[in-house]
Order: C-alpha cells, then sequence, then structure tokens
C-alpha cells in the first residue's frame, strides 16, 4: 500500500501543466533536431537520436524502483527542476547538447514513471474512473504531439533555438512549481523502503504472468509499429510520389485520429480494459496491412492514418489502465520502468528492422509491421486470457 494525498483544486492544474510540458517536450525535440542538423557532423542526428533513449533505457529498472520507495510527486518536483536546468544550459551552450540530451533521456524515464504512478491519485482526487484520468492524459499527449511541433517550428523561426529551449525550461518550471503547490503526495510506508536487491525488487512483478504476457505481446506491436514508421517517409516520396505536404496532411489526420481516440477511450474500453488494449493492437496492424496492400491509394493510405490514431489513442489509455489495475500501487512506478525500457528496446529493434526495406520497399514493411501488430494482438490476447497456458488464473476470464 501507499499513503496519497491531494490538496482539493488543483488536479486540473496540475493536468494543465503536464499538457504544457508536454507541448514543450516536442518543442525540444524539434529545436534539437535543427540546431544538431545544420551544425554538427553527418553522424550528429543518428547520435543524438541514440543518446534520447539508450541512457534511459538503462537507468529505467532504478528508476521504477526510486519512484516506488520515495515520494513520487517530490520526485517529479525534483527532477522537472533538473530537466529546466539541463535545457536552459543547451540552450546557451551548445555544446552541451549531447551530454545534456543523455541526462534528459534518464530524466524523463524518471518523471515518465513518477507520472504513471501519480495517474491514479489524480483519478481519486478529482472523482473520476482511471481510464477517465489516463483518456485526459492521452488527450494531453496528443495535444503536445500536435502543436508541439507546430510551435517548435514557428518558435525556432522566430526566436532562434535558444530562445525556444528556454521557453520549454520555463514548462518545466512552470510543471514544477504546479505540482508543489497542489500538496499532491504518494508516499510509500516505511516497510517498502527496506533495503533488498534490485532484482528482489522487481521479482513479484516478473513473476506476474498477466503483466508479462501485456508486457511482452504489446511491445511486440511497438516493434512493429516502429517498422513502419521508418518506412513511412518512403512510403510517400517512393510510392505515393508525393511531398512535404502530404507527409503533413497525414500526420495531421493521425493527430487527429489521435485526439479522437483518446476523448472516447473510457466509452469504448468500459470494463474490458484487457480486450481494448489487444484488441486495438489488432486493429493497429490491420492499418498497417491495408496501407501494405493498397500502397499507391492517398484515401485508402488516409483513412488508414485515421484509423490507426484512433486506436493508437485507445491502445495507449488501456495499456496504462491495464497495468494500473493488474499489479498493486507500492509497484507502479517498477512497472512503468518495465514497460518503458521493453518498449524503447522493441523501438530501437524495429528502426533497425524497418531500415532493410527502405528506400525501395515501404509497402513491403507495412505488411511485416501489419503481419506482426495483427498477431500480437490476437495471439497476445488468447494467452492473457488464459486460453493458450498451462496455468489458468481464477482471474483470466472476462477481462
Amino acid at each position: 500500500m501507499v499513503m496519497i494525498a491531494f490538496r482539493q483544486g488543483w488536479g486540473w492544474l496540475v493536468l494543465a501543466a503536464l499538457t504544457v510540458s508536454t507541448i514543450g517536450d516536442e518543442i525540444t525535440l524539434l529545436t534539437l533536431m535543427f540546431r544538431t542538423a545544420e551544425s554538427a557532423p553527418a553522424y550528429g542526428v543518428p547520435a543524438l537520436l541514440i543518446v534520447e533513449l539508450l541512457p534511459g533505457l538503462i537507468a529505467a529498472p532504478w528508476a521504477g524502483r526510486l519512484i516506488d520507495r520515495r515520494d513520487a510527486a517530490r520526485v517529479l518536483v525534483l527532477v522537472s527542476a533538473l530537466q529546466a536546468a539541463v535545457i536552459a544550459l543547451i540552450a546557451y551552450y551548445p555544446a552541451f547538447t549531447l551530454v545534456g540530451t543523455a541526462l534528459l533521456s534518464v530524466l524523463f524515464t524518471i518523471s515518465s514513471a513518477a507520472t504513471f504512478a501519480l495517474i491514479p491519485v489524480l483519478a481519486s482526487g478529482l472523482g473520476m474512473t482511471l481510464a477517465r484520468a489516463n483518456s485526459f492524459l492521452e488527450v494531453v499527449r496528443s495535444l503536445g504531439m500536435l502543436a508541439g511541433p507546430v510551435a517548435g517550428g514557428v518558435l525556432v523561426g522566430w526566436m532562434g533555438s535558444t530562445n525556444a529551449l528556454l521557453i520549454d525550461a520555463a514548462s518545466f518550471a512552470l510543471l514544477l512549481l504546479v505540482v508543489a503547490m497542489s500538496g499532491l503526495r504518494r508516499v510509500p510506508q516505511k516497510h517498502e523502503t527496506e533495503e533488498t536487491t534490485l532484482f528482489a525488487d522487481y521479482r513479484p512483478l516478473l513473476g506476474n504472468r498477466r503483466v508479462m504476457v501485456a508486457t511482452g505481446a504489446l511491445s511486440l506491436e511497438v516493434f512493429a509499429t516502429a517498422i513502419a514508421d521508418v518506412a513511412f517517409v518512403f512510403l510517400i516520396i517512393m510510392t505515393l510520389k508525393s511531398g512535404p505536404a502530404t507527409f503533413g496532411l497525414l500526420t495531421a489526420l493521425w493527430a487527429a485520429g489521435m485526439l479522437v481516440g483518446a476523448a472516447l477511450a473510457e466509452r469504448i474500453i468500459g470494463r474490458r480494459i484487457g480486450l481494448a488494449a489487444f484488441g486495438t493492437a489488432a486493429i493497429m496492424g490491420a492499418t498497417m496491412l491495408l496501407i501494405g496492400l493498397a500502397p499507391v491509394s492517398l484515401v485508402i493510405v488516409a483513412i488508414a492514418f485515421i484509423a490507426g490514431g484512433g486506436a493508437n489513442s485507445v491502445h495507449n489509455v488501456a495499456v496504462r489502465t491495464l497495468l494500473q489495475s493488474e499489479c498493486p500501487p507500492a509497484d507502479h512506478g517498477k512497472v512503468a520502468a518495465i514497460y518503458g525500457a521493453v518498449t524503447r528496446t522493441a523501438t530501437i529493434g524495429g528502426y533497425v528492422v524497418g531500415g532493410l526495406f527502405v528506400p525501395d520497399d515501404a509497402p513491403s514493411a507495412y505488411l511485416v509491421g501489419g503481419l506482426l501488430g495483427v498477431g500480437a494482438g490476437l495471439i497476445g490476447w488468447r494467452i492473457f486470457n488464459g486460453r493458450w497456458s498451462l496455468v489458468h488464473s481464477p482471474r483470466s476470464k472476462g477481462v
């Protein structure tokens, strides 16, 4: 068990601050990409992408344990302060970019686990279901993905990269102030903070069949999607014989689908959280299959992107709700760390495999990704629900 506290009336301010911070993250990503592409050697951008993922992946187990052993809200305040400071340093000292990005990767891993653990606290304080709170968070993320790149492009062009980065630093300063003043708390009880080995801390989760099946199967969906992500730009250029306008249109349609999906997620999920998580994984796979089978039709690709974006949002909400429901609150930080580490690894692997199909065979990448996605959803659901397992749990029905 964990002891929780929350000052009434501040929940929506915390969620609003998270929205601003999410938009700021997208601004920073775009700004660093442009700055690196303009001033660094040819290997600069790939190096930037690696240090955005790898340090956080390595630090994930310790990040999860930190969140479950300390007050997650106070950790989020401290990490937000460090993120603001690191981004400000990068803004003023471009030579610090790679080192700073590596630090941000670790800090982002910690803040993501803290946010995951605090969502149930916010849901309780706001009097809403866990699925609704996760739906709202998904709306926040979708708005960040939609508004962030646009805002970043405008700010870099208008104010320069330094000022654009300082705006993101200010967004983290705002987040830490709001969380600190909200009274938000998630404090583990003393007996949960006794010294144990890292493996001993994670052993109960690693032995949770349903959590491990969900993590493994749904990470295969992430792997499949990453394969298609690599092929996306080549699908537009080489297959559709189009350019930036089509790229922008399809990206906007995906984001629009995500917003609609996030808004409807609670209603779609209902009480069938597991079915929603695995079912939407299969739907995303089906949309990739559709693109791979009819890659020259912009109309069909556009429809697939809208449906895929909507399914993606519902999937994200269902997965977070499922993981938060399948393990006790005292393990929320660790389960977030496990899922984050596995999905990051899957993303890196998907990027590598996707590179084998480009630039000339983007439709095949979508076909492979689609088959893997459909398989992850359908087969993963049957295993998760206990139908293909030698051990049948009494909890394995009807989730």
